[in-house]
């Protein structure tokens, strides 16, 4: 499946932006989970911006290379939809470009 997207930090810590395919086209928003007791529970919620309906996780991890990125799982269209938000170079401090996973 062809899917492209962007999320960007704001400046109160929140994280908003949006995940697009040929069938969906979706804003989101990415807040710290305030019910997070274990490692293994997300480190964010997602939600659709303007909308408080939760469509998803998000987890912090960091690469063998060192570099930090997220990892996000969310329902669109009643489908589980798996990306991570990568960093490269030349974006800017805050902003990642969502890229699918394989498979």
């Amino acid at each position: 499946m062809a899917i492209d997207g962007k999320i960007t930090r704001t400046d109160d810590d929140a994280i908003t932006g949006w995940i697009a395919s040929l069938t969906f086209d979706v804003d989101i928003t990415l807040t710290k989970n305030p019910h997070k007791a274990k490692e293994t529970h997300p480190d964010y919620e997602i939600t659709t911006r303007n909308r408080v309906i939760r469509i998803g996780s998000a987890w912090e991890q960091t690469s063998q290379k060192g570099n930090d990125y997220l990892s996000l799982s969310v329902m669109v269209n009643g489908q589980q939809v798996r990306v991570n938000a990568l960093r490269s170079d030349e974006d800017p401090e805050g902003e990642y470009r969502l890229v699918p996973l394989a498979g």
